[in-house]
């Protein structure tokens, strides 16, 4: 190892050692099983902004694409980008409803709806996903690890410590720790992107290799492409289908939300997510593609998710290169940690609680913290398996986001708005849709149809065995499946009607601002749909600008119009928390802070472009 790797090394090292103190510090904070849980309901946008940023961006969402980048192009782009138009709708509509129903997990919802049966096997499915997408973002970290500095001979040592590091990290302070962590490591991942873009066009030949069609081909550009190509338009509609649970009904995700402070600054801090890691998913991209132009920025293993460490490592000056691989590390880690969050506050709120309801607040945090070591052990399992399969992050994310994630949305999204939905169309919901994609990941259609004779007939002739095809089949069977056998069983009026209306309320009135926003978003998704259509004729690589701006704008009108869709009577008392006193409150998550990160941001990039 180099002496600049060693430094670099060694800071990586420090820093994850820091953000261990900061969470032993935030215990202090910690009063109550809320507090541990929900962070006692004390984020406010910008805090919930970092967090969301952090956590998405940082880990399979950005490692994962950039090696699919190096080797396929930009397509994956638009997993990041449709994913935070689909942020900003759920900031909209789902999030304000769910804020209105007073719940602390999803499960409860379904309790009220389907009974507690359909809620136990709900909450079993995602503390069973969670821990295994916590593997995911494990592997992510260990492949940072050793595509920075090497070691690919020890990798399962690596990710061992690194799942030993995640799971004490979120062992202290619970979603208090994550959150306030993520934002720092927010505002590093936003300088470490405008470095490296930068540094990895100059590595590469300078912005007029990326204009020339002889260095880097067109079709590189290209955003929807033929099916059976890499990443072609059958994935980017996958990543639609997926981003609909991942958005609009994760328990992991919408726990940030349910711990903000009230109802407009959960919507808010969504949007501002949303809009604000746009721009920063380009940022690594094209540097990955421009640099990759040079035979000296090759990948140090056969594994292209090593490509972005190896860049940060070989690009960024000793030190700024340290930090950022730093921040990327304990980002994953967060991520990690966060899902482990999520499945302890589902096991202990939803499984345990209701069967011991008279324990001490000390008895339910020792419950949710050995729930936490038992998931990240589950998670470490299937860090390994994927290791040893040979998987790259994104195909061991879409395996068994494939499996769980359609059946689940199907049944949440029908407890909130079809009210003719039954306990025995959730069940069946869930047993067919759940059922199909796990016979279809094991092989199992393909071995049917050979059994019967029908192998050369659809379904049979599908591959299963693809994420794609278990998506976008997977969802409209589970919406089928819930549709007929609950117009075809008894109606349960009694469950639903009373409860459900909470979700009701008075939206704000149009004001010229917020209607300039909506119009502002209708406009950029009709402009959307006609790249779509026309990105082959568009010219390359001015396409991808061309995206980035249309859902950028879609993403800035809701924004802008968001107070029309969110309730004109705020009915929720807001009871100031002790962490709202820190320093990381006071003078980190606030938008003057913001602001002045980005401001630095933009005059880095020109600096060092002219100037390095």
């Amino acid at each position: 190892m180099t002496t600049a790797a060693t430094a670099n090394l060694g800071i990586v090292v420090a820093y994850l050692l820091a953000m261990l103190g900061v969470g032993v510090w935030l215990t202090r904070y910690v009063r109550s099983e809320d507090d541990y849980f929900i962070a006692g309901r004390s984020l406010n946008r910008w805090t919930i902004c970092g967090s969301i940023m952090a956590t998405n961006v940082a880990a399979v969402y950005l490692v994962g694409p950039a090696g699919r980048a190096y080797s396929g192009g930009a397509a994956l782009l638009l997993m990041a980008w449709t994913g935070n138009m689909l942020a900003a709708i759920s900031a909209v509509t789902f999030l304000p409803r769910f804020r209105r129903l007073g719940i602390t997990t999803l499960s409860e919802l379904l309790q009220r709806r389907y009974g507690r049966g359909v809620a136990i096997a709900v909450s079993s499915m995602w503390i069973l996903f969670y821990a295994l997408f916590s593997g995911v973002t494990m592997l992510t970290c260990a492949r940072v690890l050793t595509g920075a500095f090497g070691g690919a001979e020890h990798f399962q040592t690596v990710l061992i410590g690194v799942a030993a590091v995640v799971i004490m990290y979120c062992l202290f302070s619970g979603l208090l720790a994550v959150v306030y962590t993520d934002l720092l490591q927010a505002f590093l991942i936003i300088l470490g992107a405008v470095i490296l873009l930068p540094l990895g066009i100059k590595a590469g030949g300078g912005v007029e290799v990326m204009l020339d069609p002889a260095k880097i081909a067109p079709e590189k550009w290209l955003m929807w492409r033929p099916a059976g190509e890499q990443d072609d338009y059958l994935t980017i509609l996958m990543l639609l289908v997926l981003g609909l649970p991942y958005w609009f009904t994760s328990q992991y995700m919408l726990q940030r939300s349910f711990a903000g402070r009230n109802v407009e600054e959960a919507s808010k801090g969504l949007l501002w997510a949303a809009l604000l890691t746009g721009p920063l998913t380009l940022c690594y991209i094209v540097p990955v593609m421009v640099a990759g132009v040079n035979p000296d920025f090759q990948p140090p293993t056969d594994s292209t998710d090593s490509v972005l460490p190896m860049l940060v490592q070989k690009l960024m000056p000793v030190g700024l290169g340290g930090i950022f691989l730093a921040a990327l590390v304990a980002a994953s880690n967060s991520t990690a940690s966060s899902y482990l969050n999520s499945l302890a506050t589902l096991f202990e709120r939803d499984l345990y609680r209701p069967w011991r309801s008279d324990c001490s607040t000390k008895h339910y945090l020792l419950v949710g913290r050995t729930v936490t070591v038992l998931a990240g052990g589950v998670g470490l399992g299937y860090a390994i398996l994927c290791a040893r399969s040979e998987l790259d992050l994104l195909s061991a994310a879409w395996m068994i986001g494939s499996i769980f994630q359609p059946a689940i949305f199907v049944v949440i999204a029908g407890a909130l708005f079809f009210r003719r939905g039954t306990t025995t169309g959730a069940w069946a919901c869930l047993v067919i849709g759940i059922g199909y994609a796990t016979t279809g990941a094991l092989g199992g259609w393909a071995q049917l149809g050979e059994a019967i004779g029908l192998s050369d007939y659809p379904p049979f002739s599908w591959d299963h065995t693809k994420p794609t095809t278990r998506a976008l089949v997977g969802m409209p069977l589970s919406g089928a499946v819930l549709i007929a056998v609950s117009l075809f069983t008894p109606s349960e009026e009694s469950r639903e009607t009373a409860w459900l209306s909470r979700m009701k309320f008075i939206p704000g009135g149009w004001t010229w601002r917020r209607a300039c926003g909506y119009v502002l978003a209708v406009i950029c998704l009709s402009q959307l749909i006609a790249l779509a259509i026309l990105d082959r004729e568009l010219p390359k690589p001015w396409n991808v600008a061309l995206y980035l701006g249309v859902l950028s704008g879609f993403v800035a009108g809701m924004l802008i119009a968001a107070g029309r869709f969110l309730p004109a009577d705020e009915p929720e008392t807001h009871v100031a928390a002790a962490i709202e006193q820190s320093g990381f409150a006071r003078y980190l998550a606030t938008g003057w802070t913001w602001g002045a990160v980005y401001v630095a941001a933009v005059v880095l990039v020109v600096v060092l472009y002219l100037v390095v």
